[in-house]
Parts: C-alpha cells; structure tokens; sequence
C-alpha cells in the first residue's frame, strides 16, 4: 500500500485528471492560448484583460482542485473570453498605431546608459495611457492620448539618440583637433563635422530616423578616426622629415610585392604612377586571357553546331541539345562561382546568425535567423545592426545580382496581419541596407506572411524558425 507522500501527483496530472469531458475549454487549452497571446506582448498592449485571464485560470484550477468541476468550467470559459480580447486590443494597438509603438520600442531598446530615466519613465505613463483607452475600446481617446505620447516619447529618444550617436563623433572631432587635424587633413575633419550636424537635424525633425542616424554616426566616426590617422602622421613626418622616405620605400615595397604574385617585376618603374600602370595593364591582360578562353569555348561550340548540322532531319534536336547544354554550363559556372563566394561569406557571419544556402538555380540565400523583431514591430534591434552590415558585404561580394528582401511570419494571428507586418519588416530592412549601401543597387522587398513556413507552425521552436527575414542574392536571369 502507498504512503501519501509516494502517492502525490504532479499538480498538472492532477487538473487533467479532475477535468470533465464536459467542459468546452481545457485547461491545456487555455494556457496554450494564453502562450500565443503573450506572443502579440498582450501583458504590454493589453494588461487589464491580460491580469482578468490570469486570474479566471487560476479560480478554474483552485476550483477544479475542490471539486467544483462546474464553476471551473465558467472560469476558464470566462479566461479564455479575456484572452481573446486581449489579443484584440494588442493587434488594434499595433495595426492602429504602429509609429506609437515602434517609438516606444526604439526607446526602450536604447542601451540604459543612453536614456534618461524621469523622461522614459514619463513616456511609459503616457504610453500606459494609450493601452487603457484601447482597452476601453475609445479609439478616439486612444488617438488624443497616442499625440501626447509621441512628445515624450520623442523627447526620450532625442535624448537616447544624442548619447548613441552624436556624442562619439563630437568625441572624435575634439580629439582630432587635438593633433591639429585642421592644418592636416581637413577634408576628413569636415566629414565627421557634416555627419554630426546630419545627425543633430535628424534628432530634431525626426526622431524615428534611428538607422539613418546609426548610418551617419558610422560614416562620422570612420572620418574623425581617419583625420586623427593623418593629422598624427603629419605631425610625426614635421617633426622627423626623414621619415618620408621610410614609407616610400614601404609603399614601393608593397607594390614589388604585389607585382610578384601578378608575374611582372615593378622595380625598373620609374615612379608609383607608372608601377600602377604596369599593375592595371597585368590585370587586363588577364582578363584578355579569360576571354580569349570564352571565345575559344564558344568557337568550339559553333563548330560543333556546324557538324550538326550535317544531320539533316535531326538538326532541330541537335541545335536544342546544344542550347540545352550551353545553358547547363553557364549554370554549372555561375554555381561554381557562388559556392567560392560562399565560402568567404561563411566567415563573416556566425552560423548561430546567419544560414547561408544556395539554392538549385544558383540563387544566395542569407537566413538572418536571429534578427528578432519584437511582436506587432518592424524596428530593427540594434544589437542585429553588425549582422546586416555584413549583409551589405555580401552584396558587394554579388555585385553583379539584384536582391531580394523576403518577410515571413508564422501562423499565429489573422493571415492579413501577418501579410502587412512581414512587408512592413521586409520593408525596414531593404531601407537599412540602402542607407548603408549608398549606392545604386536593385533591392526589392516582398512580404508573404505566413505562406512560406520551414518549419512545423504547431511548435514553439517551429514558429520561431519560421519567424524569419531571408536576404535572396538573386542570379542574373537570362
């Protein structure tokens, strides 16, 4: 016989096992919902109704627990009731008003020593505002609250911005001036000033301009870093002018040496200029070369179609034929090529980040599996902005393919929403690599929601991985 220690049940079991068949809600079924829910930030946009679930679930489990199957029935009836409307007033908030929403996440994801607490802990109250009159299903409300809340909340990110992104160039352009960086390289020493006053326009007009601030504040800091590097090189050439012809002979160094591996000797060049011109004429002879291949390769296959053409009756298959495999080689070729690009791809990128496939057309995939936008958003993380700066690479690397943008979602929630959310982050995205990019490049950007899922939507682990952005480096097409 058990003891009742050895006898205890897992509490689980125990409100499975008490649960009625008559119910129209399970527990199991309550608490899988209230999951998804907490996936569309309900306990942010939607917390009344959120706490009034919570609590209808926990009465049906103490209710269940004394033996009062009916009432329980009720309570997680009246639970998943809540839920519902949670989840209703989440996607109003983030259908509605998507701009309120995406300036509170930009402020909340600003590093803590960046923001300023009184004012982020006043644009929270204001923003708790806007919920309440969601919740209260006054639309009207919501909209005047949502205008005040704008204010505070641009006034945080203001702050949050300067300190991120203008405060490391003001910091660079003072230590650059230090070294005298206006008598040496003011070219550069103007850049970094320029980036810093784009930045201070974008606070002011703009607040929300967070990816075109990160792209200036960047641009900024490489300049003030590079009028340092020069300013401090001709500081030390002042002072010791012997030096000049150190790094001459180093400069003239790197090109013998470059010179060497291209099979030409650069030591006779009179000057740098003509060493240059020798170096360009190596590459073009080269190229020459790797034509001169091609035309052969393609006067083979002319001639080969001649032959064919001896075979009267058969020529119309022999020339299809030929078509046919002309075009596998140029495939064959091109996937070749990608699959070496690939490979130096691979080490930019964490595996942990990034997946990177090629497709059976030769197309490029970068699977940015932890770009992790916060539900009902399209703000790119921060943290993520390393990750797509390497995209930019890639793109670089596939100079000659147009882009693709792709926004997925998985299946939790109404199939339009999912279809506008995956195009809106599609959209974020394509708009970051153009900042970074700043340059004349075929990007397109398509949502399709729930469409295309990897994985099994059924599973928490399988909706994660179909919660994705692909980056597609598309080959060129005939």
């Amino acid at each position: 016989m058990l003891n009742i220690k050895s006898a205890r049940l897992p509490i689980a079991l125990v409100l499975m096992l008490c649960a009625t068949a008559a119910q129209a809600v399970t527990i199991e079924e309550v608490e899988e919902r209230m999951v998804e829910a907490e996936q569309f930030r309900v306990v942010e946009f939607s917390p009344g109704n959120y706490a009034r679930a919570r609590q209808a679930l926990d009465d049906a489990k103490n209710q269940i627990a004394s033996g009062n199957n009916e009432k329980a029935g009720s309570s997680l009836d009246e639970s998943a009731s809540y839920i519902e409307k949670a989840m209703k007033t989440s996607q109003m908030l983030t259908t509605r008003l998507p701009q309120l929403v995406e300036s509170r996440d930009r402020m909340q994801m600003a590093a803590p020593e960046h923001q300023r607490a009184d004012l982020a802990e006043r644009a929270e109250r204001d923003f708790g505002r806007v919920v309440e009159a969601v919740e209260d299903d006054d639309m009207a409300k919501a909209e005047a609250q949502a205008k005040l809340a704008r204010v505070t909340l641009h006034a945080a990110q203001s702050v949050a911005a300067r300190e991120q992104y203008a405060r490391p160039i003001s910091k660079g352009i003072a230590a650059a001036r230090k070294v005298h960086a206006r008598k040496y390289s003011p070219n550069a020493l103007n850049a970094s000033i320029s980036a810093q006053r784009e930045i201070e326009t974008l606070i002011k007009n703009d607040p929300d301009a967070q990816v075109k601030m990160h792209a200036a504040s960047k641009r900024g800091e490489i300049s003030a870093e590079r009028a340092m590097r020069i300013a401090a090189l001709g500081e030390r050439l002042n002072r010791n002018p012997a030096e000049i012809e150190a790094m001459v002979n180093e400069e003239e160094a790197r090109f013998l040496l470059l010179g060497k591996y291209l099979g030409i000797d650069l030591s006779n060049a009179k000057n740098a200029e003509e060493q240059a011109r020798m170096l360009q004429q190596a590459i073009e002879e080269m190229e020459n070369s790797y034509r001169q291949q091609l035309r052969d390769s393609d006067n083979n296959i002319e001639e080969l179609s001649g032959k064919l053409a001896k075979y009267e009756g058969e020529l119309s298959k022999y020339q299809t034929d030929l078509a046919s495999m002309e075009e596998l080689r140029r495939k064959l070729q091109i996937k070749r090529d990608a699959e070496a690009k690939i490979k130096r791809l691979t080490k930019l990128f964490d595996p942990q980040d990034v997946e990177i496939l090629l497709t059976p057309d030769a197309d490029v995939i970068l699977r940015m599996k932890n770009l992790n936008f916060r539900s009902g958003s399209a703000v790119i993380p921060p943290d993520t902005y390393s990750m797509l700066d390497h995209a930019t690479e890639s793109m670089v690397l596939f100079a000659d393919r147009a882009v693709r943008i792709e926004g997925h979602t998985d299946a939790v929630g109404a199939n339009d929403y999912n279809q506008k959310l995956s195009e809106r982050r599609a959209e974020a995205v394509k708009f970051y690599l153009m900042e970074k990019m700043q340059e004349e490049r075929t990007v397109e950007a398509a949502g399709f929601g729930e469409e295309k899922p990897i994985a099994n939507n059924e599973t928490a682990k399988g909706r994660e991985k179909n919660r994705r952005i692909d980056i597609v480096l598309l080959v060129p097409r005939l």
